[in-house]
């Protein structure tokens, strides 16, 4: 069986809404919009019918927010990672801390996490915003095409972003709420 990796990108976010991302309002991680909200559930019934053997998300609160409603039933096998999340860039691509996620969404498992996974790790004023470089994501997308493809699961859903979704299917960019099928076995 081919591998099927479903890239969905996140529903419609507060800064998705906004004109200018950080001037006068920071958006730091996040949430959907009511528009967003509406969009998760025609995207829950298009993934209805798939029998998903591992379901991935990125910890911004836009993407578990997206996740949370297209998947109100989340399998055994789901993880939260880290190498899926937006490229810093803005301040909405800013995270929180494992321990205020867990509060939040406690049906996930951030134990895994790191207390600074957005900015690789490395500590820093939370409400700073360190910008990635393009080669630094680039570098990050590989580690996770290489995750997949040691993965045994044949059917994949990973909840993540815009930009970092670009990067694996060649600089397409998704709508919010749009996927895209990825064959990580095709060269």
């Amino acid at each position: 069986m081919v591998k099927k990796v479903y890239l969905i990108r996140h529903a419609q976010s507060e800064a998705n809404a906004a004109i200018d991302l950080d001037n006068p309002t920071f958006y730091y991680d996040a949430r959907i919009t009511d528009f967003g909200k509406k969009d998760t559930l025609k995207l829950r019934e298009l993934m209805r019918g798939i029998n998903f053997d591992l379901l991935v998300c990125s910890p911004l609160t836009r993407t578990l927010q997206t996740f949370t409603n297209i998947f109100p039933n989340p399998i055994k096998n789901t993880k939260v990672l880290s190498l899926v999340r937006e490229h810093l860039d803005h301040s909405c691509d800013v995270g929180r801390q494992p321990d205020i996620l867990q509060k939040e969404f406690p049906h996930f498992d951030f134990s895994k996490l790191n207390k600074y996974w957005w900015n690789n790790d490395i500590p820093l004023d939370e409400k700073k915003i360190n910008q990635e470089s393009i080669h630094d994501l680039d570098q990050r997308v590989l580690r996770f095409k290489e995750w997949v493809n040691k993965r045994k699961e044949k059917t994949i859903a990973v909840v993540s972003h815009g930009t970092f979704i670009s990067r694996i299917i060649h600089n397409y960019f998704l709508d919010n709420c749009e996927f895209k099928i990825w064959y990580p076995d095709k060269k």
